[in-house]
């Protein structure tokens, strides 16, 4: 059989047994919470985190590139990537997956199946690390914002005129 044709028909298993298995991969309290509710605005993160699993799910049983596969997994990563959660505890949730396939999809098959969540987990992988240097330089920059002001209000730097930038051109 067909791995896609396997993923297909095994669908609502798999997305909610994994959308479980993500979810566990938080403390206690916090995923007996996610798992509760699926209301967007009651349960925004464990809303977000079924729809990115559910939307993943259906991007591989079509044809999909690591870049389509990185924006469909954006909304999960970004969540997990500034919450306290290492690089490999952010990403764990997709390996997963090998566990769940061991135990629906047919031996024949599982060789195929793993080297598809190791796509999903390299492009899950690149998107966590896309999120932490956006956050890294928004950080920084508010940290210089920050000196700048607290510099200026002690008198010790002014802010630059359109003057001063044309006189530092022509030097």
């Amino acid at each position: 059989m067909h791995l896609k044709k396997e993923l297909n028909k095994n669908k609502t298993v798999f997305v909610e047994k994994w959308f479980q298995a993500t979810i566990d991969t938080y403390p206690a309290q916090t995923a007996k919470i996610l798992g509760k509710d699926s209301n967007r605005f009651d349960n925004p993160i464990g809303s977000v985190t079924r729809e990115s699993i559910e939307n993943v799910f259906n991007l591989i049983l079509k044809d999909y590139t690591q870049q389509t596969l990185e924006k469909e997994l954006d909304p999960i990563i970004r969540i997990r990537a500034v919450q306290s959660f290492s690089a490999s505890e952010a990403v764990s949730f997709v390996f997963a997956l090998k566990e769940i396939g061991e135990k629906i999809i047919d031996a024949s098959l599982i060789r195929k199946f793993d080297k598809l969540v190791d796509n999903i987990a390299l492009a899950a992988f690149d998107k966590f690390m896309k999120c932490r240097e956006e956050i890294f330089l928004l950080k920084a920059t508010e940290s210089k914002r920050r000196i700048h002001r607290a510099f200026e209000r002690a008198g010790l730097v002014t802010e630059l005129t359109e003057e001063d930038l044309i006189g530092s051109k022509k030097s």
